[in-house]
């Protein structure tokens, strides 16, 4: 795969979102062809993520009250068996919008690429025909920085706090994005394209009143009916000003919730994760019709400018909707590899059934009740596995995949992890343990990790030693035991170990990794060596950035911390790191006063940062805040219990004032530790000769 780099100046749009409107500069010229003045009808796509189609009652649930999406099936077309091409946010939005499959638009997994600006979307598309177009979106994964701007003229993505604090609450609930939707629009707006997305149905369900109430005991079934509410809402105020529109109502995909053993979404190909409502709704749309056909999301951008009567670019490889469709729906899920080292899987979907291919293949057979979760041993795979091999082969080989990998700071990286898309290499070898044969511990994956977080290591030791043995030399396996060792101090083995991985598969995540081991040893020069490598791979990483800055400093190269320091705040202007480093600087040149008002900045940014709460107390040291100095020395102590340095300056802190017991209690675990390092046991002999002494004069 080809991989282009996001240059290195990025905008602060790119970091922060919430941007209100979109430079015209948006695409070249060349990309999208002229087109007369606008006539045909106002189109509004609502995307709702992490819905079933079985969840909603046009497709015969019972148990939860969609009237909005009912009567959109009832007044046009309902696609019983339209299929995502990827159970994930951020590949299969890039479908809907360019009329690609995942292997053309190149955009493979959340958070490892961004939607290039070669693509042509279906935003540009409207935009070089006149239309207003408009996006409200409502969650990380669909923010402008994935590329998703492209052809909007306005497109509303904020989330409530900035990237380093961004968290499972920064989504904005269905009411909001309406709220948003319905204050920007105007009713007298010309032909428009607006697109709405809608995050609620997506994990931890927690649906507001009445709906918490009514469905206390599915809250899923609660996200989802408040989301039709809401976009019941919006539809009373579009149908109104835009009366003759077309609407399609889609999902980004499903959720397992249990299917295949599979509870969330994003490493299986079954119902549950790919099968999603389709709604179309318009002039000269059948009204009360079903199709019961395979069709794709692919099929969606085609369909669209057909109904506003405007030319479908050769690059949409979809059909249209109201002719058929496509015949076969392409999906894939790249997760398993990406993140764990397992086989990929790519399935096909016909009105037969599904073919899905991986560490091995299996046809599984359409019924009344959907396409089963189980293969049908029997089947003869021939066919299907011919027509994979068919179809794979007209795809861009790996070279001519041009996406473009996302430059992500840590914090992005975090937020996609909370999301439970964490981060993978979109490099990574294909392994050969398929994702269905390990389903069940997959989770276990994730509880180790956050196991290790939130340092219980020896639950997380048996979480482990679980999966070394259901997936053995899986590249996700080993890279939390390396964590382990890591968070267990044990840095000899933990830098070996992500060496290892590194080698296999040069990742800046890796690099940054080793940078921070070999920074908590203090050895700067193989810091700057691994800095130096995440920013060779991604231009943008402002957490590489950073710590560059830093290790020169710690070496004593000031001028070139000074020089560097000054050229990535022009880039990162607000980022916590940057400013810690800025502070740092302000430090050493006795710029007290300023360097504590970037500090304390940084740690409101990043409030469980170490090195926030270290420089605070450095500062307030200097400043002859001692007590204040040792409070915040403790909280970051607390928060990365194996820094040595942390320790000894603690310690050190404690026996200036006097506090003789707590600077023996505080380096002690450091000097049984490191009996062979003589500045630990200088330290801890004189915190025992002082303690001695003050205990001889009581």
């Amino acid at each position: 795969m080809r991989i282009i780099h996001l240059p290195l100046a990025l905008s602060s749009c790119l970091l922060v979102g919430g941007c209100a409107s979109k430079p015209e500069e948006q695409a070249p010229a060349s990309a999208v062809p002229s087109i007369p003045a606008p006539s045909g009808p106002s189109v509004l796509l609502i995307t709702l993520d992490t819905t079933r189609a079985d969840r909603l009652s046009p497709y015969g649930h019972t148990n939860i009250e969609t009237p909005t999406y009912q009567a959109i099936a009832d007044a046009g077309t309902l696609f019983s068996h339209a299929y995502s091409t990827c159970p994930l946010t951020i590949p299969s939005h890039s479908t809907i919008m360019t009329g690609t499959p995942p292997p053309v638009h190149g955009v493979r997994d959340n958070g490892d690429f961004i939607l290039g600006d070669e693509a042509i979307t279906l935003a540009e598309q409207f935009q070089a025909a006149g239309y207003s177009t408009f996006a409200f979106t409502s969650a990380f994964p669909t923010q402008a920085r994935w590329g998703f701007d492209q052809g909007f003229d306005t497109y509303h993505d904020p989330l409530s706090r900035l990237p380093d604090e961004l968290d499972w609450r920064d989504e904005r609930q269905a009411g909001v994005v309406i709220d948003d939707a319905l204050a920007t629009l105007n009713d007298d707006e010309g032909p428009a394209f607006v697109w709405i997305h809608l995050f609620d149905a997506h994990w931890p369900y927690s649906p507001p009143e009445p709906f918490a109430s009514q469905y206390k005991d599915s809250p899923y079934d609660g996200e989802i009916a408040y989301a039709d509410s809401q976009v019941g809402r919006f539809l009373t105020w579009w149908d109104q000003n835009h009366p003759d529109s077309v609407v399609l109502i889609t999902s980004d995909h499903g959720e397992g919730l249990g299917d295949g053993g599979e509870q969330t979404h994003g490493y299986l190909l079954h119902d549950g994760t790919i099968r999603v409502p389709l709604l179309l709704r318009g002039p000269d749309i059948p009204k009360g019709a079903v199709i019961d056909e395979a069709v794709s999301h692919v099929d969606i951008a085609p369909t669209l400018l057909a109904t506003a009567n405007l030319p479908i670019p050769e690059t949409m490889q979809g059909r249209n909707l109201l002719t058929g469709g496509s015949e076969t729906a392409y999906s894939e899920a790249l997760t398993g590899q990406f993140n764990l080292g397992l086989a990929p899987l790519f399935s096909l979907t016909e009105t037969a059934g599904r073919y899905t291919e991986g560490g091995w293949g299996g046809f599984y057979p359409m019924s009344d009740q959907g396409i089963a979760t189980e293969p049908d041993k029997d089947a003869d795979l021939g066919p299907y596995t011919k027509k994979w091999e068919r179809i794979q082969a007209g795809f861009p080989v790996p070279e001519q995949d041009v996406a473009t990998e996302a430059s992500l700071d840590a914090e992005a990286w975090e937020q996609l992890a909370a999301l439970g898309y964490v981060g993978g290499d979109p490099a990574a070898p294909a392994g050969n343990i398929d994702p269905r044969d390990v389903i069940d511990i997959i989770p276990l994956t994730w509880r180790a990790r956050m196991a290790i977080g939130s340092g219980r290591p020896q639950m997380a030791e048996k979480m482990l030693a679980v999966l070394e043995t259901r997936m053995p030399n899986a590249f996700g396996v080993r890279t939390l035991r390396a964590r382990l060792d890591a968070a267990q101090g044990r840095h000899s083995e933990a830098t070996a170990a992500f060496t290892d991985l590194f080698l296999q598969s040069p990742q800046s995540t890796l690099a940054l990794t080793l940078a921070s081991l070999h920074e908590r040893a203090g050895n700067w020069e193989e810091a700057v060596d691994w800095y130096q490598e995440a920013l060779h791979i991604q231009s943008a990483s402002p957490d590489a950035m950073a710590g560059l800055v830093r290790a020169y400093r710690m070496m004593g190269m000031l001028e070139q911390s000074q020089l560097l320091a000054e050229q990535f705040l022009q880039i990162y202007p607000d980022h916590a790191r940057i400013i810690l480093v800025r502070a740092e600087l302000l430090l050493l040149q006795g710029n007290f006063t300023d360097a504590l008002v970037d500090a304390q900045t940084a740690l409101q940014l990043n409030p469980n940062s170490p090195w926030a709460f270290s420089l605070n107390a450095q500062i307030q040291w200097e400043l002859g805040e001692a007590d204040a100095a040792i409070d915040l020395l403790t909280e970051a102590l607390a928060r990365d219990r194996f820094n040595l340095d942390l320790r000894l300056k603690l310690a050190e802190c404690f026996l200036e004032v006097g506090r003789n017991a707590e600077a023996v209690r505080t380096v002690r675990p450091a000097a049984a530790l490191l009996p062979e390092a003589p500045w630990v046991q200088d330290l801890a002999s004189r915190a025992q000769t002082a303690l001695a002494t003050e205990r001889a004069h009581r």
